[in-house]
């Protein structure tokens, strides 16, 4: 065996060894499905997302079309390199282009209809950012496996759980009550400041800083009635106590 290349859809494999043949088979069955024969032993293999097979053998490098829906008579693409020995190839993806590595360099082609071009970001996005690559890795994780066999315990995969099903759901409800409880024991108390952020509260905030003839009167007057009822409350105290509310009172018969 020389070289091997697995397909993106997971169902072929394509295998290339000294005796110069390269086979396709199917992992569905492990049956062999089609091969193709080359003049030197191919020594670098290449599957596109649109399911080309490239093939590097000496100096030469072929590209075959449609290889795994049924046998082809001759090759898609047929590139020489005379001086050269390809020793690996690869398809840039969703691109129409395959890079090609030899004992003299690095060198590309272009391969028509090679790359995937209405990519689905959902599944891969070659635009992502770090931020988004790393929560796709995340949710990729999540969705392997239930979340209920993400443990710290190594052993805990594979273990057989013979409760029945009542004491299980029962477990499981007092698993979500214990969480609950703990989120409430974690929350802290707001304190709200009552009455501070009322919509009159900040329409006089906000007039606190307008001066104008109307907002200079109406504090005088308010000034002028407090000063009255300290007054007021002044003399009140006074007759209480039996003081004499004005000063000039002593005088009077």
């Amino acid at each position: 065996l020389t070289s091997a290349a697995v397909a993106q859809d997971g169902v072929h494999m394509v295998t290339a060894g000294l005796d110069g043949r390269v086979k396709i088979w199917d992992l569905r069955t492990y049956k062999e499905l089609y091969n193709y024969y080359t003049v030197r032993p191919a020594a670098a293999i290449s599957i596109s997302q649109q399911g080309q097979l490239a093939l590097g053998f000496g100096s030469h490098v072929n590209v075959w079309k449609e290889a795994f829906m049924k046998k082809q008579k001759d090759p898609y693409v047929v590139h020489e390199m005379p001086g050269h020995t390809v020793q690996r190839l690869q398809f840039c993806p969703y691109e129409d282009v395959l890079g090609i590595s030899s004992s003299k360099g690095y060198s590309s082609i272009v391969v028509p209809g090679a790359g995937e071009a209405n990519f689905d970001t959902f599944a891969a996005n070659p635009f992502a950012t770090k931020k988004q690559a790393r929560e796709t890795l995340v949710n990729q994780l999540l969705e392997k496996i239930p979340a209920d066999m993400i443990s710290i315990d190594s052993d805990l995969v594979g273990k057989i759980d013979d409760a029945p099903r009542a004491v299980q759901f029962a477990e499981k409800i007092e698993e979500q009550k214990q969480r609950e409880k703990e989120k409430r024991r974690n929350i802290k108390e707001k304190k709200k400041a009552r009455g501070r952020n009322s919509s009159t509260k900040r329409w006089r905030r906000k007039r606190s800083n307008v001066m104008d003839e109307r907002t200079d009167n109406r504090r005088k007057k308010i000034a002028k009635i407090h000063k009255e009822r300290a007054l007021k409350r002044e003399q009140e105290k006074r007759t209480k106590s039996g003081l004499p509310t004005n000063p000039l009172s002593r005088f009077k018969m």
